[in-house]
């Protein structure tokens, strides 16, 4: 499965913008990866909800948040969170 991540998102991956991910069964499960691969930065940012995840160009709230279920050919986005307020 291929993580891409963009905007400000960059600054906790070291500027790596993709990553090819084994197979992982749920959200949860590929951020247990992605926090292992990228340290304690990376734990932050989705725990304090300054990120959000788009499988396959759809929002995880409407699919189930970290319970989503992901296959090997999924593609997962991770974006910024954005207040336009």
């Amino acid at each position: 499965m291929t993580v891409t991540f963009f905007g400000s998102v960059l600054e906790r991956t070291n500027g790596e913008t993709a990553y090819e991910a084994e197979h992982c069964a749920s959200l949860k499960e590929l951020c247990d990866v992605l926090v292992s691969r990228y340290g304690e930065p990376f734990n932050e940012l989705f725990q304090s909800g300054d990120c959000f995840f788009l499988v396959n160009g759809m929002g995880v709230l409407k699919t189930g948040g970290f319970k989503t279920v992901l296959n090997p050919d999924d593609r997962i986005d991770v974006l910024p969170f954005v207040d336009a307020g």
